[in-house]
């Protein structure tokens, strides 16, 4: 037994399939496997490699595993999938098979080629529809609901292990049943305004419980409570198993229903995984459709993945892709809004100790230029600078004083000097000009004292020291000067200075 491996193209696949080659998808190549290669097949031969010169395994399978003896005869998967893949080619009705049923599982072109089921009442077949081919045949819009009629071959592909049906032919005869009747009932629930925006409720922003409507076992719950735990771990979440698909699903989803809707719930989630039109075809029953209408409480829906709409979807107040998206509609992010709180009010923290701090600074700034300019510190200020100017003034006088009187003296000496030098120089002169010239000497002198008298008295006349000394008194209140009877008041406490202390008193009877 040999195994031959072949190059064939994409567009030859055909013929040497008709002559027994196939297909390894695992290692994406064409073979022939005998004891020898047909002539037919000879122009596409490669490498002949047979089971003794195959290259030993590298990586670990089971069909290397040192297994007991009554495991030998056992197939590998490979090996049935093979033999399947066998089987078909020596079936001729497989290559040219004609077949009718509605589309179904459809949810647009993939890559480069369209994938999509039929179906009748009981069964569903894959299809495959290759670009290239579609291109020349398919002459209308593909969609889900229409009954077509196809005309191709059916293959087993060995690493899916599954049967498609590969379309040579395809053509639109009409709509499907199932889909006119769902296109009747939903045409039927709306009329009745059962999917009318008008009654759709809002879905409440914090809640504290949460319904669930689905199964325990699937997928759905686990990722429901992933997104609550993540999102906001204080909210309750009840959960009301129920089956998604199969004969039971209708009853029991209508019980979750209302059972969760009797609870007083903040909202209730209804979904399931994602699946084909025939496992989702649960949601479109009338009787969910009506039970989600007829619920007070807010009514998330979250059946199957974008491309898949129920009439559940229609009549719900919310409707979301998947479960994870409905728990994110349902259930709001505290965690992250108390984490944005955190931030904010460390924030408005330190905004409000930079503003008093900035004010705290701005106050002792005017509070200083106040206590500076203040009336009371003006006040002491200039009675300082009073009393500096009475001690300067006092001190100035009495320098003034002793220099007039140093001057005199000088003077009275220069005089006397001069009387004795004039005298010496003229006492041999006769002695009535001598007694002449003493006699102008004593006018001059006496003028001169004279005006140096008159001087001084007038400005001991201009002393305030002399005038207290002469009996007068220097009168102030609070440290201002009285200048006048209206300065003061009866009760009034005033100070009067004399020349040699100060004197305290106060003012009595009327003024």
């Amino acid at each position: 037994m040999g195994l031959y491996k072949l190059s064939v193209s994409f567009n030859e696949k055909d013929l040497v399939k008709a002559h027994g080659a196939r297909w390894d998808a695992l290692n994406k190549t064409w073979y022939y496997m005998g004891e020898s290669l047909p002539k037919e097949l000879e122009r596409w031969y490669k490498v002949p490699v047979s089971n003794e010169n195959a290259q030993p395994e590298t990586t670990k399978s089971i069909e290397n595993l040192d297994l007991p003896e009554k495991y030998k005869d056992y197939r590998s998967v490979t090996e049935v999938n093979r033999l399947i893949s066998d089987k078909y080619a020596h079936v001729p009705e497989f290559y040219d098979i004609l077949v009718k049923g509605e589309v179904t599982n459809y949810n647009g072109k993939k890559g480069a080629h369209y994938y999509f089921d039929i179906k009748d009442d009981n069964s569903l077949l894959p299809c495959r529809l290759w670009d290239s081919v579609a291109a020349e045949v398919l002459k209308f819009e593909l969609e889900k609901g229409q009954f077509v009629a196809i005309a191709g071959r059916l293959e087993f592909f060995e690493r899916s292990g599954q049967t498609q049906l590969i379309v040579r032919e395809i053509e639109n005869i009409g709509e499907g049943q199932s889909n006119l009747a769902l296109i009747k009932l939903k045409a039927k629930l709306q009329a009745e305004g059962l999917f009318d925006v008008i009654h759709k409720k809002p879905i409440p922003k914090h809640p504290e419980n949460v319904g669930i409507i689905t199964s325990k076992n699937g997928q759905a719950i686990k990722d429901i409570c992933k997104v609550a735990k993540k999102r906001n771990p204080y909210v309750q979440l009840i959960l009301f198993h129920v089956n998604v698909q199969g004969v039971n699903a209708v009853n029991t989803i209508v019980q979750g229903i209302k059972a969760l809707d009797g609870m007083g719930l903040d909202s209730i989630i209804v979904g399931r995984g994602g699946g084909s039109d025939e496992e989702l075809n649960v949601y479109n029953d009338e009787k969910i459709v009506r039970s989600v209408f007829e619920a007070k409480t807010p009514i998330v829906s979250a059946v199957g993945h974008e491309g898949h709409w129920t009439l559940i979807d229609y009549v719900s107040d919310k409707r979301v892709a998947t479960p994870s998206e409905a728990a994110e509609e349902t259930i709001p992010d505290v965690m992250t809004d108390l984490r944005r709180i955190e931030l904010l009010r460390k924030a408005l923290t330190d905004n409000m100790n930079g503003l008093i701090k900035n004010r705290k600074l701005l106050l002792e700034n005017r509070l200083a230029v106040l206590m500076k300019n203040g009336p009371q510190n003006r006040l002491r200020e200039n009675k300082d600078r009073l009393k500096h100017q009475e001690e300067l003034l006092s001190l100035n006088i009495k320098a003034v004083y002793k220099t007039y009187l140093d001057a005199l003296n000088i003077l009275e000496q220069d005089i006397n000097s001069n009387i004795k030098l004039i005298y010496q120089r003229f006492k041999n002169m006769p002695d009535e000009y001598l007694e002449k010239i003493k006699q102008k000497v004593n006018m001059a002198y006496d003028a001169r004292k004279h005006r140096f008298e008159v001087l001084l008295t007038e400005l001991n006349g201009l002393s305030l020291t002399a005038k207290l000394v002469g009996g007068f008194g220097y009168v102030t209140k609070d440290g201002i000067p009285v200048k006048s009877k209206n300065d003061v008041n009866a009760g009034d406490s005033i100070k009067i200075k004399m020349h040699d202390g100060d004197i305290s008193a106060t003012i009595k009877g009327d003024l």
